[in-house]
């Protein structure tokens, strides 16, 4: 469903949600219908999701009505990754039902968008570089936040996902998702399949996370800045005195000349 002048879009959108494939531990998209939604301003976005979203919200989905509303009000080339976020979580509902929590749902469908950008959030966080330990409740706090908040929960949830996608080695999360269903809540289906308490994952995830994104990567950050710089301090330097011995060599040039001169006269 689309506005007038929205056509060409809405196709090309259209037909990028029914080439999706290989969602993590999912694989293709159920065979049935999905309403898609263009809303061509923010009034018509808040009007949709009837204003229960964050004002940074681009991009809504709604399972149980196999619909997504997507925010067009401007030219960008993240629609298709927006696209790709919301189809995440019309794939994982239709899949699991209700036993996710939000955490793990926003950082699946980051994961399956490959928004790998939301990580960047992390490596300049100086919560985690002063070494403060965010738990996986903080992070939902997060996501429900402001946009600098959600940001920060966004990348958290997506290095949960990641990592209980690396435990499931080369099955990565279906393992998980595979148990989820039947399970009778998130920790039960990591119990099955990991043999941890949700407790468990969350210490070390902490401890992952501070390894990963803490002092030692703002320092590698850091490092590497200075680094760069010290590079560009350095060409600059060997590039003045190259000059500096080209005007040099011009001068003594000209003073032979003159003092050639000055001798012929004589």
């Amino acid at each position: 469903m689309a506005w007038p002048g929205q056509g060409t879009l809405a196709t090309s959108l259209a037909e990028f949600a029914d080439r999706s494939r290989d969602f993590p531990g999912i694989g293709p998209l159920p065979d049935r219908s999905i309403r898609l939604i263009l809303a061509p301003s923010r009034a018509k976005y808040d009007s949709l999701t009837r204003g229960r979203l964050p004002l940074w919200s681009e991009g809504a989905a709604f399972p149980d009505a196999s619909t997504i509303v997507l925010l067009t009000d401007k030219p960008s080339g993240r629609q298709t990754a927006a696209l790709r976020h919301e189809l995440a979580h019309l794939a994982l509902r239709w899949r699991v039902g209700y036993h996710a929590p939000l955490w793990f749902e926003e950082g699946y469908a980051a994961v399956a968008a490959q928004e790998w950008d939301r990580l960047d959030a992390l490596r300049l966080n100086w919560q985690l570089a002063r070494g403060v330990r965010m738990n996986l409740d903080d992070v939902e706090r997060s996501l429900r936040g402001g946009r600098g908040d959600a940001e920060t929960g966004y990348a958290l949830a997506t290095t949960a996902v990641l990592m209980l996608e690396r435990w499931g080695q080369g099955r990565g999360l279906a393992p998980l998702i595979a148990n989820l269903p039947q399970s009778e809540s998130f920790d039960a289906a990591l119990r099955a399949t990991y043999h941890v308490t949700q407790s468990d994952f969350e210490e070390r995830w902490q401890r992952d996370v501070g390894s990963r994104y803490g002092w030692l990567s703002l320092a590698g950050a850091l490092g590497f800045f200075w680094l760069a710089l010290g590079s560009v301090l350095a060409a600059l330097v060997l590039l003045r005195r190259r000059r500096d011995r080209e005007k040099r060599a011009a001068l003594e040039t000209e003073e032979s000349q003159m003092l050639d001169e000055l001798e012929i006269n004589e």
